[in-house]
């Protein structure tokens, strides 16, 4: 299969490209940002970034890639790529908030329109969410709303795409990760804007997990490798899965 990942250059993503990779020789093809260019030989990774420009840009190297559909194409899209900012509310500006929308919410959805001539039938597009998209956080208002929103369009992305034209959408709610960017700067950033020192800000983690335990990337892309190849996309098209430790 053709495996096409966002942000495949770090956390999650590289741990998706991996197991892809190894769990059954999948090709894998992978967008990063245009400063963060990988130079791994068995990828081919694709520069981008969150703008039109940037969609555009994907675009034209897919066309070198497979031709002109429908020659060759797309098995699986995982979007994957996203950021992460926190704020608190009295400071928010409309250029901040806006950033955070496209990046999170506007640019996947824009890029799955962009591919659809390139998908198989049938095909999977997995859109990697966060618990955020449900669960308020303090200083996190532009995150968790464009989480929400994200949400909302992977539900809404189902119900246009998968009757029409066979490809199935799903989402996928990680909590929050270990060794990730991602969870790097919201453990620098949470202590840094709440005064907290690093025991006093695991201390709060565990105290409103579950678990007490941070998921680890390996496990979500063992989870998302499975709803793949497992035959279960179609059933669950449409659902938005919890994976909160």
């Amino acid at each position: 299969m053709n495996i096409f990942i966002t942000g495949a250059d770090s956390g999650l993503g590289r741990k998706l490209t991996q197991v892809f990779r190894l769990g059954g020789g999948h090709t894998v093809i992978g967008t990063t940002h245009e400063n963060k260019l990988s130079h791994d030989p068995e990828l081919m990774y694709f520069e981008a970034d969150c703008g039109q420009e940037g969609i555009d840009r994907v675009r034209d190297s897919v066309v070198r890639q497979f031709g002109e559909p429908p020659e060759e194409g797309i098995d699986v899209l995982i979007n994957n790529a996203g950021t992460n900012a926190i704020c608190p509310f009295e400071a928010l500006t409309h250029e901040f908030i806006r950033h955070i929308m496209y990046v999170n919410f506007l640019s996947p959805v824009m890029l799955t329109q962009a591919l659809l001539p390139w998908f198989k039938k049938p095909g999977i597009v997995v859109n990697i969410i966060s618990d955020a998209a449900w669960r308020p956080m303090r200083h996190s208002l532009a995150y968790n709303c464009s989480k929400a929103a994200f949400d909302m369009a992977t539900r809404q992305m189902a119900r246009e795409l998968t009757k029409p034209q066979n490809i199935s959408i799903i989402g996928v709610r990680p909590g929050k990760m270990a060794h990730t960017g991602m969870s790097d700067y919201i453990n620098k950033r949470v202590q840094e804007v709440r005064g907290w020192s690093p025991q006093e800000a695991m201390d709060y983690f565990r105290a409103n997990s579950v678990s007490g335990l941070e998921l680890q990337p390996i496990d979500v892309a063992m989870f998302v490798h499975h709803i793949v190849t497992s035959g279960m996309a179609r059933q669950l098209s449409g659902s938005c899965i919890d994976l909160v430790g």
